[in-house]
């Protein structure tokens, strides 16, 4: 593991921080890779995931590496990151100060909570680089703030604040910087205390594409059907009626 990247764990919640604060946290290729294989390999037994970068989030991609390292397979690292984060089956909590550029914004789409502070500044400045954006947000974006909200973040590039992204729905709650961590902590801890499969499943289900409701509401129905029988839904159960 590198220094760029700290990662620690604590019981069933797995914390992230990124580690490149002489550079605003930008993102080389191999600070992807080794992204992609936490993402992957280290959130087996866990039931939350706190991403941070301190006091500046990501300033996106190093564009010095960028240059040097452009992705043009699918197996680059920056795809594989987003794979690693897109599919994470645990909860993906993000605490954001700072600049939050480029997939330091899109990756947000992806994660499950998200707390910042009110100097954070996001901005996703893909057309001013001559390129298209990315993570799916052309896709994800206009679903979560509609359509001109989402062309005046992606056609125009322009920063916006934590205020404008609480609005949009981009962010869960906007929190005084001494208290970003906690908030962060205090969501993963209640996460913790929840069913595990239950937890998974539930992701999973929210995470599933769009698809007929009666389609929607036979998945739920067989995964209802089997965990409401399991030992883990009965303990649950049991333990309520004895309140």
């Amino acid at each position: 593991m590198s220094e760029l990247i700290k990662v620690t764990k604590q019981g069933s919640i797995l914390s992230i921080s990124l580690n490149r604060l002489d550079k605003k946290n930008a993102l080389t290729a191999a600070m992807y890779s080794e992204l992609a294989s936490i993402f992957r390999d280290q959130v087996e037994d866990t039931n939350a995931v706190i991403f941070t970068g301190g006091t500046d989030f990501t300033a996106g991609n190093d564009l010095e590496d960028f240059l040097n390292n452009p992705p043009t397979v699918a197996d680059a690292p920056v795809f594989e990151f987003m794979r690693a984060l897109s599919t994470c089956p645990v909860p993906v909590i993000a605490a954001v100060d700072g600049f939050a550029v480029g997939i330091g914004t899109t990756l947000l789409l992806h994660c499950d909570f998200v707390y910042a502070t009110a100097k954070s500044l996001f901005v996703m400045p893909f057309i001013n680089l001559a390129v298209v954006p990315e993570f799916a947000s052309s896709l994800l974006l206009p679903r979560r703030v509609g359509h001109v909200k989402a062309a005046e973040m992606l056609l125009l590039g322009e920063k916006f604040d934590a205020q404008a992204a609480l609005e949009y729905g981009i962010i869960n709650q906007i929190c005084e910087p001494k208290n970003l961590i906690a908030t962060a902590q205090a969501t993963a801890e209640k996460l913790a205390s929840k069913p595990r499969t239950a937890l998974l499943h539930s992701k999973a289900l929210m995470r599933r594409d769009d698809e007929p409701l009666a389609q929607r509401i036979a998945v739920e129905s067989k995964l209802f059907s089997e965990m409401v029988a399991a030992p883990e839904a009965q303990a649950a159960i049991e333990k309520i009626l004895k309140r």
